[in-house]
């Protein structure tokens, strides 16, 4: 279940208009790419015929804009990278402490070989800009650079760069295994058409097949 799932549910179990006193909590394990965090919700109506909501997770009481940040799928949110720092910093005892260190030299673009069948192919880490609603509607939507790769055969760009999905623009290749199942899909795709290929020429030759 999706955090935003969860509170529609919330909202359905105590609507504004419920009766004074009613209540209902509602808790689940929620699953991110660097963890999993057991989440509660609650609700209630008070004296005041107000509702009045609060959020956990894992068993500590925390705003709801902190709730959605730390909770939410877009990995490279500025706004969610935040809030997981400060996270980790009150799990670890202490502020986050920033190491300054020298610079270190680095290539300016890092390669990485990569061999699928019988093609060998060279993917190469970018940076892709994309317009970026939040998943957990924290924020506007906002521009985010995303890492991704491009992937190239013989110096010929093959793939990569950015794809709309479901109306968000993410890096085509996200990964390497994204690399990877690009090329062999390709593959099988090309495979196809050269059966299909095969079988209309098998066709054309036999009987009724020319005039």
């Amino acid at each position: 279940m999706k955090l935003l799932e969860l509170l529609d549910d919330l909202d359905r179990q105590v609507p504004v208009d419920a009766p004074v006193g009613h209540r209902c909590k509602l808790s689940t394990p929620l699953r991110t790419a660097w963890g999993t965090h057991q989440v509660a919700v609650a609700a209630r109506i008070d004296p005041q015929g107000r509702r009045r909501d609060q959020y956990w997770c894992d068993g500590l009481r925390v705003e709801r804009s902190v709730l959605l940040r730390l909770t939410c799928a877009e990995s490279e949110c500025p706004h969610a990278m935040q809030v997981r720092a400060q996270w980790l910093a009150h799990h670890r005892g202490g502020e986050a402490r920033q190491r300054h260190q020298p610079p270190v030299p680095r290539p300016l673009m890092a390669e990485v070989a990569l061999c699928v069948g019988s093609q060998h192919l060279v993917a190469r880490p970018a940076r892709f800009t994309c317009f970026t609603p939040c998943p957990n509607q924290a924020h506007p939507p906002m521009q985010i650079d995303k890492s991704g790769f491009d992937l190239f055969e013989d110096g010929a760009c093959l793939g990569g760069g950015v794809a709309e999905v479901q109306g968000v623009r993410r890096p085509r290749l996200p990964s390497l295994r994204d690399a990877e199942a690009f090329v062999l899909a390709r593959q099988l795709e090309a495979r196809a058409a050269l059966g299909a290929a095969s079988d209309a020429s098998r066709g054309g030759d036999g009987p009724g097949g020319s005039a």
